[in-house]
Order: C-alpha cells, then sequence, then structure tokens
C-alpha cells in the first residue's frame, strides 16, 4: 500500500472516530434532556391538590363517623390517629380523601378535603432543590389544612341515624372510582360501625350478615371496592353490640364487596 493511501486510510478511520464520538455524545445529550423533562414531570405538582400532575401514586380514605359524641379521651385518641395517618402514613404522592359520615348521607357524598402530600424534601439534594420551600409547602398546603378540618369533625350532639353502608357505598364512587389510581388503596374508617336507619338497624340485636345480604335493602346496599384494604377503628359506644358478631358481620360485607378487611383495633375512650 502506498503512503498516500495509508494517510488516507489514517485520516478515514479518525473521522469515523470523531464521528462517533459525537454520535454517542449526542445520543447521551438527547437522553439526559429527557431524563430531565420526565423528571421534571413526575416532580410537578398541581398548585391545588398537591398532587403529582402525572397522577397519585396512592390513595388513603378516611371515614369519621360524627353521628355521636366523642368523650374526652375518644377525641384525643382520634386526634393522635389523625396525625399518625398525615404525617407518618400518607407517603410523598400520596392522596388523601376525608369523608363524613352524618345522620344525611347525601349531605355528606363529597369528601371535606382531598390533598396530596407534597413531600417534606426529605431525601433531596439542597443543590437541586429548595429544602426550606418544600418544607413549607407540606406544613401549609398539607398538614395544616387536613389537621383543621379533622379537628372540627368531632360530633356534639347524637344523631338519629348512622347510615353506614350509605356512605361506604359513596366513598367507593367518589373516591376510589373517581380516581382510579393505579397503587396502594386504604380505606379507614372510624366509628362504632352500627349502622342504624329505619330500613336497617343494629341496636335491634347482633347483625347476621347472610341474612341483610339475602333483603332488598342488603342487595342494594352492598358496595364494591375492588382490591381495597380496610382498617376499621371502633368508637366503642356499645360494647355488648359490638363484640365479635359485629366484626363477622363487616368482614363477611367487605369480603362481599372484594375488599380485605386488614385490621381492627378499639379506639381508646
Amino acid at each position: 500500500m502506498s503512503r498516500a493511501k495509508e494517510r488516507e486510510r489514517r485520516r478515514n478511520n479518525l473521522n469515523h472516530m470523531k464521528a462517533a464520538v459525537v454520535f454517542a455524545a449526542t445520543v447521551a445529550i438527547i437522553g439526559g434532556v429527557f431524563y430531565w423533562i420526565n423528571k421534571s414531570k413526575q416532580d410537578s405538582l398541581n398548585s391545588i391538590t398537591m398532587c403529582p400532575v402525572l397522577g397519585p401514586k396512592g390513595h388513603i380514605v378516611l371515614l369519621i363517623d360524627t353521628t355521636d359524641p366523642f368523650t374526652f379521651t375518644q377525641k384525643e385518641a382520634f386526634l393522635s390517629l389523625m396525625r399518625d395517618v398525615i404525617q407518618r402514613r400518607t407517603p410523598e404522592g400520596y392522596l388523601l380523601s376525608i369523608f363524613v359520615l352524618g345522620a344525611d348521607y347525601k349531605e355528606h357524598a363529597k369528601p371535606i378535603a382531598e390533598l396530596c402530600n407534597p413531600g417534606t424534601g426529605l431525601g433531596k439534594s439542597e443543590w437541586t432543590a429548595d429544602l426550606k420551600n418544600l418544607r413549607s409547602q407540606y406544613e401549609n398546603k398539607f398538614v395544616a389544612p387536613i389537621t383543621k378540618q379533622a379537628e372540627l369533625l368531632i360530633g356534639t350532639q347524637p344523631a338519629k341515624a348512622s347510615p353506614i353502608f350509605e356512605m361506604v357505598q359513596l366513598v367507593g364512587i367518589n373516591a376510589f372510582e373517581l380516581h382510579a389510581i393505579n397503587g396502594d388503596r386504604r380505606l379507614i374508617i372510624v366509628s362504632d360501625m352500627l349502622h342504624n336507619t329505619t330500613e336497617y338497624s343494629m341496636y335491634a340485636g347482633q347483625p347476621d350478615f347472610p341474612t341483610f345480604s339475602s333483603s332488598n335493602y342488603g342487595r342494594r346496599s352492598q358496595s364494591t371496592l375492588n382490591g381495597i384494604d380496610v382498617e376499621l377503628h371502633y368508637l366503642m359506644n356499645s360494647p355488648r353490640l359490638q363484640e365479635r358478631p359485629n366484626v363477622l358481620f363487616w368482614e363477611a360485607y367487605f369480603d362481599k364487596a372484594k375488599a380485605r378487611l386488614v385490621a381492627v383495633n378499639p379506639l381508646a375512650g
């Protein structure tokens, strides 16, 4: 091979190497741009709901029974539970919805509060995030408004009805079905779990689910809660009526709703 051809071959090889380096660098830059665009979308929040713009990562719903006044101890236990749910059990990016169980379920069909945990900034770098602003946003736009609503829920006057079935149905429709979140979903109920309406009252005696579910009212009031984890926090207002048969009734009810009763706890007081 002549020296001229050898020089040309080397020059071509060098040009190919340069082109390969430029191509690799271009791909890396484009990939980095797409990564940061996607990361920016993931970190972006709706300014009203504080939820990720790509949608909440999970959903926790609180249903609070206000049809009976809380005792002093129940009030303290309830507020402690609320602090735990708000500050420790609702992960960043999860939606927290609060519903009221009152005498007239039609008045409480929608949540009184519904916000996502925007995150405290924990785990983020001070070089890429305003940690002080993130903490302030978490405290002022999530913890404070949710806590304020929770404190207003404690009933002072007994109600004549406690439509638990109807409210569970509405929670299924206006929370879980409406948002249809692909992630962890949990329903937390704080109640004496003693349904009481003109159609059906658990104050009449220990409930029997097979008999109830085969009745017209039972079929009409059955909920659908596919894949939802349910936990009950009992307000022990009538212990004689809140024994094992009552728990078994609700376990069967949620099982038929395709949900899972994962925890049953008495609230102190």
